[in-house]
């Protein structure tokens, strides 16, 4: 029984031979394409994700159990990020150190799970045995440099995805080396040990983002397709009753109303509709990476179900039909395509999300079209074409790369984000809103007085185009205000502030800011500074209300309360470093002066300009003393 038993095992064996050559080669090609990400800004949510987010800024929120069983707060990648603080705080290197880091794991996960497949293919099912290494070794390369992966591990927010990802890749090979070693030996420790860690791993999954909530019906589909008893036969009682089980639960959580939409703004049926009409925007992405967007400008139209959803209907049909009749001719291609719609079906079905359409969905289905490429290599290539294979591979992956490489330049700052954004969808009131932004932030860098002024008027005209056209972005009124405020065009900052906060009151705090200011500049000084205590109690985290209440707690001399709200500002927007000025002159007039020196270094050290004979007066001060 045991010489049976080793005899199967040699029939569907992990090939570990040029396991260590496989990872080497794939961690140097994702480092070459991702080598520009180091620097790369903390763009677009990783600032409420991360730089603003104090549960991240502090690891002790986690020893919190009631965190990790919330799997809508994705506590594993949040957590994560608590790490990468703890051990770095804001430095942007640490950040897309991990990500990549991670990126390559799931790549060499990805080619695991392929090349066990492979090896469970025979020549008696027309694959040639030839392609096996290389076939596997492209599956893992197209998921690894696809130019559709950038947004996934270049934004750094979305290492939730590629966390899910690799958990849920992990998962499925798991799964298959559990089953196999089941089937062969039975209910061993080393099988109910893979089977336990494959539900684990699953589980690990969700809790880094929702989208791996799908792994049990992937650990189904890879039984229908490669999980065979020793004689050949696959278990039907078992994916039958497993796949009953699945849809019950299916059905009991729509019914129980636990699948939760992430906004309203449509309907089930709405977003289901939306879609089917992007579909082939996806598939066009895999097959022709260009015109990569990060903010696609997807508008629901009436009637919902128009010509574009009838395509969208149509293709997703017939990619299903296509994968149904290829079940016993190319399992790989068969196994392929299902892959690519039970992976998307979370994020891309009918669970309302606010965008419709974003390029990291595409991170955990693109398995599934390496898998199809596969399937094509080892079934269609003849092997006097085997070189022709080879150099073809080089050739494209290079091409992949060299887009990879490209299209993460984009993500160097905010403002090459967006102002690539507004090319791809110069109508978008989000992407236009976003520049503005971008711009206005980068206005505090000009080179003088003037550009400055310019970079906040032109920050304006997009924030003002913003509000045209069929889609009013409300908040767009609020940064126009606050740079309004900037320019000391007060009337026209309290109007559009005023606007803002009619519609939305939890703004009411900028009206109260934007008064106290002008009050302030009035000499009112007691009545700004009710303005800015009442705003803070209504918002605790904005950092220009302390800035502002510490300049008017300096004004009436009450330097120690000015420090401590000029030191609070920092906290939450450690970007204003003029401010390490303000508290240096702050404790030299309380008589302070060892506190001043220190302010002042680190205000040059931040890169601002000091005035050296200051400096030298506090040093002599401090030695004296």
């Amino acid at each position: 029984m045991k010489e049976r038993n080793k005899d199967i095992e040699r029939r569907v064996p992990f090939y570990k031979r040029h396991i260590n050559q496989v990872i080497a080669l794939l961690f140097i090609a994702g480092l070459i394409a991702y080598s520009n990400t180091f620097y790369g800004a903390f763009c677009w949510d990783d600032k409420a994700q991360i730089l603003t987010n104090e549960n991240i800024q502090d690891l002790a929120y986690f020893s919190d159990l009631s965190v990790w069983t919330d799997v809508n707060y994705r506590p594993l990648s949040k957590f994560s990020f608590a790490l990468n603080w703890y051990l770095g705080g804001d430095n942007v290197v640490g950040y897309h150190l991990v990500n990549l880091l991670l990126h390559l794991l799931t790549a060499v996960v990805a080619y695991s799970l392929a090349r066990y497949t492979l090896s469970l293919l025979s020549p008696a099912d027309g694959f040639d045995e030839r392609f096996k290494k290389i076939s596997a070794l492209f599956v893992a390369l197209l998921f690894l440099l696809h130019p559709l992966q950038t947004m996934a591990v270049t934004y750094i927010v979305q290492r939730m995805t590629v966390m899910a990802a690799l958990f849920y890749l992990l998962a499925v090979f798991l799964y298959a080396r559990g089953r196999h070693a089941y089937l062969y030996d039975g209910l061993s420790r080393r099988s109910l040990g893979l089977l336990l860690l494959a539900l684990l791993s699953g589980i690990l999954g969700v809790m880094s983002k929702q989208n791996a909530v799908s792994f049990p019906l992937a650990f189904i589909l890879y039984e229908i397709f490669f999980i065979r008893k020793p004689d050949g036969r696959y278990c039907k009682k078992y994916v039958f009753s497993s796949l009953v089980i699945f849809f019950a639960a299916f059905l009991v959580v729509v019914f129980a109303g636990l699948l939760p939409a992430e906004t309203s703004q449509y309907t089930r049926l709405e977003y289901f509709s939306a879609q089917l009409g992007i579909f082939h925007k996806y598939l066009l992405l895999i097959l022709f990476p260009i015109s990569q967007n990060v903010d696609y400008f997807i508008i629901l139209k009436t009637p919902f179900f128009g010509a574009r959803e009838i395509i969208g209907a149509i293709l997703s049909a017939g990619m299903l039909v296509l994968g149904v009749f290829t079940f016993r001719k190319n399992k790989l291609v068969s196994f392929g395509i299902f892959w690519f719609f039970i992976a998307m079906s979370v994020e891309s079905g009918i669970i309302p999300i606010r965008d419709i359409m974003m390029e990291h969905r595409m991170y955990l289905p693109m398995f599934g079209i390496g898998m199809v490429l596969a399937g094509i290599i080892m079934k269609y290539m003849p092997y006097r074409s085997v070189y022709v294979v080879y150099i073809t591979g080089i050739m494209f992956f290079m091409l992949l790369a060299l887009g990879t490489y490209n299209r993460n330049k984009v993500w160097q700052s905010e403002l090459t984000l967006w102002q690539d954004g507004i090319e791809k969808s110069p109508g978008n009131p989000r992407v236009m809103n976003n520049l503005g932004l971008a711009i206005k932030a980068n206005a505090r860098y000009a080179a003088s007085p003037q550009q400055r002024i310019n970079d906040l008027h032109k920050a304006i005209s997009y924030f003002s185009k913003s509000m045209t056209g069929d889609t009013i972005f409300t908040q767009a009124y609020l940064h126009r205000g606050l740079t309004y405020l900037e320019l000391e065009e007060y009337e026209k900052a309290l109007l559009d502030v005023q606007r803002v906060a009619l519609t939305k009151p939890k703004y009411a705090y900028m009206k109260l800011y934007i008064e106290g200011v002008i009050l302030a500049k009035q000499g009112m000084l007691e009545a700004a500074l009710d303005n800015f205590n009442n705003a803070i109690d209504k918002k605790d985290d904005f950092a220009m209300l302390f800035t502002w209440r510490g300049l008017v707690e300096a004004e009436m001399e009450e330097y120690g309360l000015a420090i401590d709200d000029f030191k609070r500002s920092l906290e939450i927007d450690p970007e204003q470093t003029k401010l390490c000025i303000n508290i240096s002159n702050l404790y030299f007039y309380l008589n302070d002066y060892g506190r001043a020196l220190e302010w002042i270094r680190k205000a040059g050290d931040e890169g601002e300009i000091v005035d050296p004979g200051y400096l030298q007066m506090l040093e002599s001060r401090v030695l004296i003393k």
